[in-house]
């Protein structure tokens, strides 16, 4: 068993160290997919500020209940909208350099998905308008978004190997067995631009739609031998 064991090291150990000593080329692909958003998604922050700590949760959920009305009554379905658990606490007013407490505060956060553009200035005409509607972000998305980030790991895995073939190509070499494929954390994002719906009217976009881009960045890196 010990012969047996010590057999076993000496293998890894001479398989280790001829990994070390082979000559191979680290090589990095990006790339880069800037595609036309077709959806939207909003967070809208509701937050109320009473006396008492039930007043204000019951003036929280009637706005919550005004807003939920308002989307549906947009076309926005049920499974396309998320409410975040309520937050509620004692409210603080900074006044004569302390922290002053000033009543309660409720709050939550609603958030849900544009599937048709068409609708954006209609719906975001209506939000801005209603009581019941606070802070409010949103940024452009793409429905097929997963389909579109393995074309990017591919087109970036395409980059590396094209990469390594002319270095090699340039090099006199040639390229062995592929070692290792990492990914890597430069350009590995998705970037969408957001909206800002505050600032825009019906009068700004003749048909009455809305349009942006989203782009889609990977990066990888693949390690290969050369013969």
């Amino acid at each position: 068993m010990k012969y047996f064991l010590f057999a076993l090291l000496l293998v890894c150990f001479v398989s280790l160290n001829a990994q070390e000593n082979k000559r191979y080329i680290n090589i990095t692909g990006t790339s880069e997919l800037i595609l036309p958003a077709d959806q939207m998604t909003f967070t809208v922050q509701i937050k109320t500020i009473n006396d008492s700590i039930e007043e204000s949760k019951k003036a929280n959920d009637n706005h919550l209940n005004e807003l939920i009305s308002l989307l549906k009554s947009s076309g926005i379905i049920s499974t396309d909208i998320t409410t975040s658990p309520i937050t509620l606490g004692k409210n603080y007013v900074y006044k004569n350099n302390e922290n002053i407490q000033k009543g309660f505060y409720t709050e939550v956060t609603v958030s849900f998905l544009l599937k048709d553009l068409s609708k954006y200035y209609e719906l975001t005409n209506k939000l801005s308008s209603s009581n019941s509607s606070g802070n409010i972000n949103s940024n452009y998305n793409i429905s097929d978004y997963e389909l579109q980030n393995k074309l990017a790991y591919q087109k970036a895995l395409k980059t590396a190997k094209e990469k390594a073939e002319y270095m090699a190509s340039t090099m006199g070499v040639k390229l062995g067995d592929i070692l290792e494929i990492d990914e890597t954390t430069n350009g590995n994002n998705i970037s969408n631009y957001p909206n800002p719906f505050n600032t825009v009217t019906v009068i700004d976009s003749p048909n009455n739609n809305s349009s942006g881009k989203v782009t889609i960045k990977r990066s990888v890196r693949v390690k290969f031998a050369i013969l």
